[in-house]
């Protein structure tokens, strides 16, 4: 068994290792549109272990990209071995650190019930950050939006509404565990050119002139088809709890319908119990529960 930092000769393994094993580990980052993209860089170091027979038996990748980096972490694209063994674990970490020089933490997201994995975890000193629930909505009737007066919705124009959306996400966000980093202008006009990109599907919420919520829906591929994937959602704090949320999420569902995409998911931190109580009344069930864990580094 050996490690060895991912070559272009060993590109084609790596996805087939990646495609092969993100139904066992959190595939946010292991879609098609994602690893069509992907090249190990300093940006996405990425490292591959190797049986004596010479096949990739794990594998590791750290993304360092610029919103990670402003916040000093970096988020795991994958972190698997085939065998659940810690000194596996352990020898891709040692290799990954060496990338880590400006950044405080690494993180991922784990199913709870995987609970060999996480006794590693615990092994190797990573730590619980948060719970995070994977939630899904069949197609079903949509209620209307209704929002009272002086409220009103605005569809999202790029190269025009960023301040507006930035002011919103980043004011609601601010003390949400894994969102704190604020997102900047660039970041945000970059998301038209994101292959999970849908036209007219962001929209902002505004009392009077002052914006005041945000929610975004994006085409997520999910067991074996196209769905509506709602998110961010945010309202700024004094706007919380006055049923403005249930608002923003009809908006994006009746958006999804009109579109074709009558079937929606989300994710949701599971302390965030207002929220969660909302998707599920709203007719979300949750499918999957995750463990964020995180390594200090």
């Amino acid at each position: 068994m050996n490690i060895e930092y991912l070559s272009e000769a060993r590109y084609s393994d790596f996805i087939d290792f990646c495609i092969k094993y993100r139904n066992e580990v959190d595939d946010s980052f292991l879609y098609e549109a994602d690893l069509k993209n992907f090249q190990p860089d300093k940006d996405n170091p990425t490292y591959i272990v190797l049986n004596d027979q010479s096949k990739i038996i794990a594998g590791v990748s750290l993304i360092k990209d610029s919103y990670f980096k402003r916040g000093k972490k970096g988020r795991f694209r994958i972190f698997h071995s085939v065998e659940p063994n810690l000194n596996i674990y352990m020898l891709m970490l040692q290799s990954i650190k060496a990338h880590t020089t400006e950044t405080n933490h690494v993180f991922l997201f784990i199913q709870e019930d995987n609970f060999v994995v996480r006794d590693i975890f615990h092994s190797m000193q990573f730590n619980i950050e948060r719970y995070a629930y994977f939630l899904t909505r069949e197609a079903m009737d949509v209620a209307q939006p209704n929002l009272p007066n002086d409220y009103s919705f605005k569809t999202f124009e790029f190269n025009k509404d960023e301040e507006d959306y930035l002011y919103v996400r980043n004011n609601g966000f601010a003390t949400l565990k894994g969102s704190e980093t604020p997102l900047t202008v660039e970041e945000v006009k970059n998301m038209e050119n994101k292959e999970d990109y849908l036209e007219g599907g962001i929209f902002l919420l505004y009392h009077q002139e002052n914006p005041i919520g945000v929610v975004r829906s994006t085409r997520e591929f999910y067991n074996n088809e196209s769905v509506l994937n709602i998110g961010p959602l945010a309202l700024i704090p004094e706007y919380q709890g006055k049923g403005l949320g249930r608002q923003l999420l009809r908006k994006a569902l009746e958006f999804g319908k009109s579109i074709g995409l009558p079937k929606a998911v989300l994710s949701a931190n599971a302390d965030n119990e207002r929220a969660v109580h909302l998707y599920t009344k709203e007719g979300f069930k949750k499918e999957e529960s995750m463990v964020c864990y995180n390594y200090n580094l």
